[in-house]
């Protein structure tokens, strides 16, 4: 019994084929696996499908329309009970189809898997331009009576079957001119056929104990599914069955080449104008048209005369991941290392960029490298967070050649360890100003356990005090210490972050608590007693959601966070905080919140049960040791470039005590200001790199890729699913599919090791290589 039914007609108005699909479409995602279809004649019924690692079966009643199972995929079932239109199972991927009746014109064209299997004749033009994936199973052709005329024609691949059973055409079951450049494939057929067909491309052959094995075992699947078992017997006599086979490439090659050249062709045949091989006449027929002189035109032409040239521009571009992450790792160079089995050398690679893989990359991080990554648009993203995590246990780089230059950082959180890291590992002694007692900052203080354990950070944290920083706690810094720290190193980072809340301008404010005193005091095991206690938090932002979660955990009989525009929440925070029932509300402004009463006051005049309030609306940098050379706004915010450039050249600042952002901002922003720091240090300028377009995902062919349902995590397997996109995988794709030989492949002594370069006295212009390079390196740009 169907799970659902699609009709093609409702109360006497016909569906669109489009929407017929989309319906069907939608039936398969919300996991009907049989589908019965009462078709009127709609286009492309079954195609399409992406089963998912399921079978969906499509069962058709009704008169169909043209390209019934068209692009059908693996894992697809289609049965028509009655005729078939035009073009069944165009560009098959993997369908099985069964059509109980006739197929008309081009069934099965360009199928490169699956099975058609018809129970009665077919059209014209049917099996053409059919091909074979040596990877999968040669597609299949099943014709229980005959075929029309050109059958085959172009045939690349596949296997088809005619058994000639009660023909139409019974002087030639295969109807006129069959196999008309076929270079790949078989077919097998029962009965006679005429002289027409392409001596010149297949030749008549016997079936060999191989073939005969084949088809016998294959004849009693297609004779059951088409209902006509009772047909074994009469089609089981070997001796009424032949083949037609193409010739090999090699056997083409030993014939007679053509021994007239196109000039002679030309001359004697084309421009003749009198005996037996009378032709056009001087000039052609558009002779008395043309007035340039009648000199060849090449249309293949090289070097100076192409109109178009490529040009290989390995990492021209920006992967999606490395340029959606403000760390900016290069998650593409980790994978090519991995598929190396250089598997150490690639978990190593992310701590050139970060001190906190596993706990940034692997837990806390939004990861918008895998919102940003092509593979999502083929199944799903690669496993970013996955990589992350696998360099937990990770020695940390070797630090380098002693420089003799000291310089200090201000403030141990993300920001801070990430200067401090990238100083140190370039030969710098580094000295570290935490105000706390504890490294980590925000990371220690704030996100709660459940997103952070405790042991990856500290695991991670022992890692960065392994390379030599020297690290001071408990160290709040004054005017008077940044005098002294300021005069006694060659660099100073500030990295202080924003640990001063904003505060509401209500009456009441004073009664209720910050989210970052509130989450600090959970994280020191100063947890509050919120039992059975209604809390409202305001601000609906990622803190916001921490501290709504946090809240249930203290007890909270229920949470409500408000805010005045659509929440900014997003990820983990906002999952948690929803699943364990927090109520988000917004647009609602505060008016007052009166602690007697255990009311919240908006606006509106409305008012919220609110026994604890928790304002969560950001936070502000306490700047004030500062001195005036190093300029601030009125809130106290760092006035700094994306490098940490402040108005002091010898001061930088970064993280939150700039401009509020994610962690893996503050570590990205951390890295870039070390590298400006370390070209003051060096004595030189710095230089920008400069900034790279995100590669187009139209540029990447991910025709090239399967799909993938496997789940479980491995490095190798994230490493074989990446496309590496705008960097060259060295596949030699472009070098093979080159005509002409005018691709080659270089080594060099650059870090990539290689290149590919063109030889402009072959190369056509034909843009072969731009055409089928799977990470979009290779551009066709203007030969001038």
């Amino acid at each position: 019994m169907a799970d659902i039914e699609i009709k093609g007609n409702i109360d006497g108005k016909r569906v669109s084929s489009k929407i017929m699909e989309e319906q069907i479409q939608k039936a398969v995602e919300g996991g009907d696996r049989d589908i019965l279809v009462t078709a009127d004649g709609q286009h492309g019924i079954g195609g399409r499908v992406w089963p998912q690692g399921h079978s969906v079966s499509v069962i058709v009643e009704g008169p169909a329309g043209q390209r019934l199972g068209s692009m059908g995929m693996f894992g697809t079932e289609i049965l028509l009970k009655g005729n078939a239109s035009d073009d069944v199972g165009w560009l098959n991927c993997g369908a099985n189809i069964t059509v109980l009746g006739d197929v008309t014109n081009g069934a099965h064209n360009a199928a490169a898997q699956g099975k058609l299997y018809v129970q009665g004749g077919g059209g014209a033009r049917c099996d053409t331009m059919t091909k074979h994936n040596p990877k999968f199973a040669p597609p299949e052709s099943w014709y229980f009576r005959d075929v029309g005329d050109t059958f085959a024609e172009f045939k690349a691949g596949g296997i088809a079957v005619v058994c000639g059973v009660n023909p139409r055409n019974p002087v030639s079951i295969l109807g006129y001119r069959p196999c008309v450049g076929m270079v790949g494939g078989v077919v097998y057929f029962r009965g006679k056929i005429d002289s027409t067909y392409s001596q010149g491309d297949v030749r008549l052959l016997d079936l060999s104990d191989q073939d005969w094995q084949w088809l016998n075992e294959n004849l009693k699947t297609y004779l059951k599914a088409i209902d006509r078992e009772t047909f074994y017997e009469e089609l089981s006599s070997r001796e009424a069955w032949k083949k037609l086979l193409p010739y090999t490439a090699q056997e083409r090659a030993k014939r007679s080449p053509v021994k007239k050249t196109m000039a002679a062709f030309r001359k004697d045949i084309w421009e003749n104008t009198g005996g037996d091989n009378k032709g056009v006449g001087k000039g052609g027929i558009f002779a008395e048209y043309v007035t340039h002189p009648l000199t060849p035109l090449p249309y293949i032409t090289t070097g100076q005369d192409r109109r178009f040239r490529p040009e290989w521009h390995n990492a021209k571009y920006a992967p999606p991941c490395q340029g959606a992450c403000p760390s900016d790792i290069p998650t593409q160079r980790r994978a090519a290392l991995i598929r190396a089995d250089k598997i150490e050398e690639a978990l190593e690679l992310i701590l050139q960029y970060s001190p906190l893989p596993a706990s940034v990359c692997g837990e806390v991080c939004p990861n918008l490298c895998m919102a940003a990554c092509t593979r999502s648009h083929l199944d799903r993203p690669l496993n970013i967070k996955g990589m992350g995590a696998a360099s937990l246990k990770t020695d940390a780089p070797t630090t380098g050649q002693k420089t003799g230059k000291k310089a200090a950082v201000i403030g141990g959180g993300p920001g801070g360890l990430s200067a401090a890291w990238q100083l140190a590992l370039k030969g710098h002694e580094v000295e570290l100003y935490e105000a706390e007692e504890k490294l980590g900052g925000k990371l220690e203080l704030c996100i709660p356990r459940e997103r952070l354990p405790q042991e990856i950070l500290t695991y991670e944290l022992e890692r960065f005090k392994s390379i030599g920083v020297h690290v001071h706690l408990n160290a709040k810094v004054d005017a008077a210490m940044f005098d002294k720290i300021y005069k006694s190193n060659d660099a100073v980072i500030v990295a202080c972050g924003a640990h001063k809340a904003r505060r509401l301008n209500i009456p009441g404010i004073e009664d209720t608590i910050n989210a970052y005193d509130f989450l600090r005091a959970i994280n020191t095991g100063q947890r509050p007693d919120f039992k059975d206690k209604r809390v409202v938090i305001i601000g609906a932002g990622n803190v916001g959601m921490d501290a709504a979660a946090q809240a249930f955990h203290c007890g909270s009989q229920g949470v409500t966070a408000i805010d005045v525009q659509e929440p900014a929440a997003s990820g983990k925070e906002l999952e948690i905080a929803k699943a364990l029932g927090t109520n988000i509300v917004w647009p609602k402004f505060t008016d007052r919140y009166i602690k007697s009463e255990r009311k919240l006051y908006c606006t509106d005049g409305s008012a919220l049960e609110a026994d604890e309030v928790i304002v969560s609306i950001g936070d502000m940098p306490i700047t004030d040791f500062l001195p005036q050379t190093v300029h601030t706004d009125k809130n106290g915010w760092i006035k700094s470039d994306e490098a940490g450039h402040t108005s002091d050249p010898k001061v930088f600042a970064i993280g939150d005590a700039t401009n509020l952002g994610l962690v893996t901002h503050a570590i990205g922003h951390g890295k870039k200001a070390a590298d400006a720091a370390h070209a003051l240090l060096s004595g030189r300028s710095y230089n920008r790199p400069a900034p790279k377009m995100q590669i187009p995902y139209a540029k990447v062919k991910d025709a090239y890729y399967e799909r993938c349902n496997d789940t479980l995590f491995t490095p190798q397997k994230e490493a074989h699913r990446c496309m590496s996109c705008a960097v060259c995988r060295d596949c030699h794709m472009c070098e093979a599919v080159c005509a002409y030989g005018a691709i080659s492949r270089k080594e060099t002594s650059d870090d990539v090791g290689y290149e590919y370069v063109v030889d402009a006295a072959l190369c056509i212009g034909c843009g072969f290589c731009a055409g089928v390079c799977p990470c979009g390196i290779w551009e066709m740009v203007e030969n001038i």
